[in-house]
C-alpha cells in the first residue's frame, strides 16, 4: 500500500471531544452563575469567571490538572470554539483565580448544583460501588473519554454494577 502525503489547510486536533463537553456546558447555567459570583480580591476581572472555569474544565477533561498545561491552548482556535471561551487565561492567572475563588466564593456550590442539574436533565442513572477496605464508603466511578468514536459495530460488553 502506498500513502500519499500532501499538505492541507484542515485543522487536526487530538481533543475533538471537547466539543461535546462544550455542548454539555451549554446546557447548564454554570457560566452565567459563576460570572455573578464575587471572588474576593478580584474587582472587575479582565477574564470572566466563566472563561477561567471552562478553561480548567477543558484541561481536566483531557486528564491534565497542571495549570501550565493551559499554555498551548491559549492559541488553539478549536479550544476557544469548542468551549465557547472568549479568553483563555495564562497559567498564572488560572492558578491565582482558582486559588482566590476556592476558599471564599460560591463556586463549589454552583458547580455541584449545576452538575446535579445536568445529570437530572439527562436522566442519568448514577450507580455506586464499594471499594477497598472501607466497605462503609460508597464511590461513584467516573470515566469520560473526550475522544468520540463510533463503536456501534464492535462486540464490546458493558457491565453495570447496582446496589
Amino acid at each position: 500500500m502506498r500513502f500519499i502525503i500532501e499538505p492541507s489547510d484542515e485543522t487536526i486536533t487530538t481533543h475533538s471531544g471537547l466539543s461535546l463537553v462544550g455542548l454539555l456546558l451549554d446546557k447548564t447555567h454554570l457560566g452565567s452563575r459563576l460570572n455573578k459570583t464575587v471572588v474576593p480580591g478580584v474587582g472587575a476581572p479582565d477574564i470572566s469567571n466563566r472563561d477561567i472555569a471552562y478553561s480548567y474544565l477543558g484541561l481536566l477533561c483531557q486528564g491534565k490538572s497542571d495549570f501550565d498545561h493551559i499554555e498551548p491552548f491559549r492559541e488553539d482556535e478549536f479550544f476557544f470554539a469548542a468551549l465557547q471561551i472568549d479568553t483563555v487565561p495564562s497559567s498564572p492567572t488560572l492558578r491565582q483565580r482558582l486559588d482566590m475563588a476556592a476558599p471564599k466564593s460560591d463556586w463549589e456550590s454552583v458547580i455541584l448544583e449545576e452538575s446535579a442539574n445536568l445529570l437530572h436533565d439527562f436522566d442519568v442513572t448514577v450507580s455506586s460501588v464499594r471499594l477497598g477496605r472501607d466497605k462503609d464508603r460508597l464511590y461513584v466511578p467516573l470515566d469520560i473519554d473526550v475522544s468520540p468514536f463510533d463503536n456501534s459495530g464492535t462486540k464490546k460488553r458493558v457491565f453495570v454494577f447496582r446496589d
